[in-house]
């Protein structure tokens, strides 16, 4: 018996710590593989992996796991060094025993991993480890830089050497010479400098997807518990990396490049003309000063723009998400206010930086132009006095421009976006000081199953800012056991079972299933084990199919649309010409709450978890729709033995449960058998309202 390539990926994965793309398992990735090695190949080909790393010397201990393709059991996992010529492998039958020779295929797949790993303490950290990543395209700049600013004295020098020996001898042999010889040399500054510019830009845009990427994983995996309470302000902050990612254009980086070449060329302009080169040598570091106290006038200005710029993007998606219950209530006004206010401060703020701008810019404009006069006037003295020539005072004022010119007239604008990319720095490095479903440095538990009794011990959660939510000492569901929480508004329940999912991380105590502490198991493995339905299922921008497989393997249509009929949303994909492929706007908008629901619920029943968390699961649904919703419940848990935990407010639910919780402020104030809990609720006076709101 021989087992695929995609069989053993799985198992491959979870020894690498990685979390495995749902998307290999899809049928039209796994049609067709060829057989034998370069079936690695031809999967990393279609899903755009880098290319599998074939091991050419014999591999240390550090290097396992990896593939091989056995001719006798298939695709198996060579797990360690038994002795000095025998491998262990891993087999679908078991351990087995792999001889090493010279030459064996030893693969080892560049699965991405999209979890945001522990890179740097601060974001700053994170770009800077992305350039070093890149030394050697810096250096190469670097030397294209060095090349350009001296190529860029050849038209001085020219000029120089026209006025000086072409006109006073009339030597125009000399002159096509020179003229050819300076011209070779522009093609190689522009060539040069394009291919630095176009390199440049390739790895900026390189850099962007990398850091692009790390944070939007960063902040997909901020716990929800942790999460800023506008997603707008949250999503603004991430477009801080645009500004960030502006200050790593080719134009601010050659810019940082070429300063120091100003230093050079005052040493050129010595050696032409001596004395004169003090005129840029005290016009430039004036320059320069003026900058820095331009930057620190800005400084405070740039940053409340960008914090009231934040807030004016949050209010933005804010306002459209929430657009119909505004307009339901005629709260445009309210909205409208907020948001000129918030565009008034963004004015006040960044009109003095505008304005300082502009000052600093006239200052820089004038100042080179008096550097200008002020090198020519003395330059004239020392030609008169014989000290140089006419040629070398024209070189000097054109060497000249090269100070006081490109150099320092981009202070001004390039200051400006780096005042606004550092506020940017601090608000990405709010994001990163957030919590992570998974602590950097800690190795995730990967077990193969996870079931077992779900137990919580002295947990207390509270919301930021809030009084505790949930406070349980104690509580106890056992692995099969069918559960219903009841309560008031407020009460806890929602909050318990996201709890229990591994969405909220309590602030105290411990919740296990199994005896495995849920912080500690992968968050994949967590999800796959664990089947969580809010009450306001919301769906993504995109079709249907997309929605039902988020985060699933493709099992086929034929399953789809067999769960669809399960739980009623066959309706909509037959009542629909386009089927599965039926376009989602965001949230859901467009579809009822109820076929929100049941497109949820379908998922839920494609991933066949073993804990099923339903918070009010037919609260949106019509009579029909949620008997035949309850119908499939039960019978998945009879076939399965799963367990179920359900928030619910409906009677009509109770019946296919066991055991009843009623919470109250937090706390379990009854637990027992169904009917036990129903008949003190309604026999005690004292909780009759409770009974009463928690059943409604």
């Amino acid at each position: 018996m021989t087992s695929s390539l995609l069989g053993v990926l799985p198992s491959y994965a979870r020894q690498r710590s990685i979390d495995l793309p749902a998307e290999i398992f899809d049928e039209a990735v796994a049609q067709e593989l060829p057989g034998g090695e370069d079936a690695l190949d031809d999967l990393a080909s279609r899903l755009g992996w880098p290319v599998p790393i074939r091991l050419e010397a014999k591999p240390g201990a550090e290097d396992f796991p990896l593939l091989h393709h056995h001719p006798d059991h298939g695709w198996v996992i060579v797990e360690q060094w038994i002795n000095a010529g025998d491998l262990r492998i891993r087999t679908i039958e078991g351990p087995a025993i792999l001889g090493y020779r010279s030459g064996l295929a030893l693969l080892r797949p560049a699965i991405p991993d999209c979890r945001p790993k522990g890179q740097g303490g601060s974001a700053l950290a994170i770009f800077w480890q992305v350039l070093m990543r890149r030394r050697s395209m810096l250096w190469t700049a670097v030397l294209a830089t060095i090349i350009v600013n001296f190529v860029t004295l050849a038209t001085s020098l020219y000029s120089m050497q026209v006025y000086d020996r072409v006109i006073p001898r009339g030597s125009f042999s000399t002159l096509w010479v020179l003229t050819v010889g300076v011209i070779i040399a522009l093609l190689i500054d522009f060539a040069l400098r394009t291919t630095r510019a176009l390199m440049m830009e390739r790895e900026s845009a390189a850099i962007d997807a990398e850091v692009s990427d790390y944070f939007f994983a960063r902040a997909q995996a901020v716990r929800l518990d942790a999460r800023p309470p506008g997603v707008g302000t949250m999503a603004a902050q991430l477009r801080g990396l645009e500004q960030v990612r502006s200050i790593l254009s080719a134009g601010s980086i050659f810019l940082v490049a070429d300063l120091p070449f100003a230093l050079f060329f005052i040493l050129v302009i010595a050696a032409l003309g001596g004395v004169i080169a003090l005129v840029p040598l005290i016009s430039f570091p004036i320059a320069l000063l003026l900058g820095f106290l331009f930057a620190r006038l800005i400084r405070n200005d740039t940053d409340k723009a960008q914090v009231s710029g934040t807030r004016k993007n949050g209010l933005l998606v804010e306002a459209f998400d929430a657009a119909e219950t505004i307009k339901a209530n005629r709260g445009h006004w309210h909205m409208l206010g907020r948001w000129n206010r918030l565009v008034a401060d963004v004015h006040q703020h960044e009109d003095p930086v505008k304005r300082w701008s502009s000052v600093t810019g006239s200052i820089f404009s004038t100042l080179q132009q008096i550097s200008y006069v002020a090198l020519v006037a003395v330059g004239a003295v020392e030609v008169a006095a014989g000290h140089m020539t006419t040629g070398s005072l024209i070189a000097a004022a054109i060497i000249a421009g090269r100070v006081n010119g490109p150099l320092v007239a981009q202070l001004p604008s390039m200051l400006v976006q780096w005042s606004y990319a550092r506020s940017s720095l601090r608000m990405l490095d709010g994001i990163m000081a957030l919590p992570v479903d998974e602590p950097e440095g800690m190795v995730a538990l990967r077990p193969e199953r996870l079931r077992g009794a779900l137990r919580v011990k002295e947990v207390i959660f509270a919301y930021p800012g809030s009084r505790e939510t949930v406070n349980l000492p104690h509580l106890a569901i056992a692995e099969g056991e069918r559960v219903a929480i009841i309560g008031g508004i407020g009460s806890g329940k929602s909050t318990l079972l996201k709890l229990m999912a591994g969405l909220y991380a309590p602030a105290s105590g411990q919740l296990t299933i199994g005896g495995l502490d849920v912080q500690h198991v992968a968050s994949d493995v967590l999800r796959r084990h664990v089947g969580y339905l809010p009450q306001d299922v919301r769906l993504i921008n995109g079709s249907l199919r997309d929605n039902i497989l988020l985060g699933l393997p493709n099992p086929g249509d034929d399953k789809i649309l067999a769960a669809a009929a399960q739980t009623g949303l066959a309706g909509l994909i037959s009542g629909n010409p386009l089927g599965l492929d039926l376009p989602i706007a965001e949230g859901g908008r467009g579809l009822s709450g109820g076929q929100r629901a049941i497109a949820g619920l379908t998922r839920l029943m494609l991933a066949e978890p073993r804990l099923f968390l339903l918070d009010e699961p037919t609260a949106n649904l019509d009579p029909a729709t949620e008997e035949q919703v309850l119908r499939l419940i039960d019978g998945r848990l009879k076939a399965t033995g799963g367990t179920l935990v359900m928030v619910t407010h409906r009677l009509q639910l109770l019946g296919i449960v066991s055991r009843l919780i009623v919470m109250q402020n937090g706390r379990v104030a009854l637990d027992g058998p169904t009917k036990e809990v129903l008949a003190r609720l309604r026999s005690s006076s004292s909780q009759t309202p409770t009974a009463a709101h928690g059943a409604a």
